[in-house]
């Protein structure tokens, strides 16, 4: 967390990790699209359209007559070639959502993933708030949460929301559940003069 007195802002940075495909940039695009800021939105992609470094983009939120919470949104790159970005992303996180791919000939992919986001965060001096997103649960059949839960070993205290990026269900949950749990984590304030 990052507060600005001068600009009276505070600064939250939500990052959405996991596998290639998952549907982290799905699921940034109607969060920004929903919130009516689809223009703040940036993506840094490839000749084909897919995630080549990130998507980042700010919310404002107003907090007070005279403050606002801004959700600086990250997503973090799921494709091998570009490993070495993620670590870079996930720096000054404050919360990170887990997109995990319920079609289960992905589950390894996903234990991949989440097990680089395990050691990487197993690096940070504070805790980090973490929700996982177990999408694409529209498709025959997809994988329940207590699969993942079993195969990620998932902890009871990590929540999981079944989600559809694409149509938007069960995204906005999440993100309020991480957006929440991140401002009450964040006790490294670092002001900004």
């Amino acid at each position: 967390m990052i507060i600005d007195y001068g600009n009276r802002t505070i600064g939250l940075k939500i990052v959405f990790f996991g596998p290639a495909m998952s549907g982290k940039t799905t699921a940034i695009r109607w969060l920004f699209s929903a919130f009516d800021y689809s223009d703040k939105l940036t993506s840094i992609e490839n000749t084909v359209g897919r995630t080549m470094f990130c998507d980042f983009g700010t919310i404002p939120f107003p907090l007070s007559a005279v403050w606002s919470v801004n959700a600086h949104i990250w997503s973090a790159t799921g494709q091998d070639f570009y490993r070495s970005t993620r670590e870079v992303v996930l720096v000054g996180a404050d919360g990170v959502v887990f997109m995990a791919d319920s079609q289960r000939h992905l589950l390894d992919e996903n234990l991949t993933s989440w097990n680089e986001l395990m050691a990487t965060m197993a690096e940070e001096t504070r805790p980090l708030p973490l929700v996982i997103c177990l999408n694409k649960q529209d498709i025959p059949g997809a994988i329940e949460e207590e699969e993942i839960r079993r195969h990620l070993k998932v902890p009871g205290s990590v929540p999981v929301f079944k989600s559809i990026a694409s149509q938007g269900h069960r995204i906005l949950d999440a993100f309020e559940y991480i957006f929440q749990a991140a401002m009450r984590a964040s006790t490294l304030v670092q002001p900004v003069s």
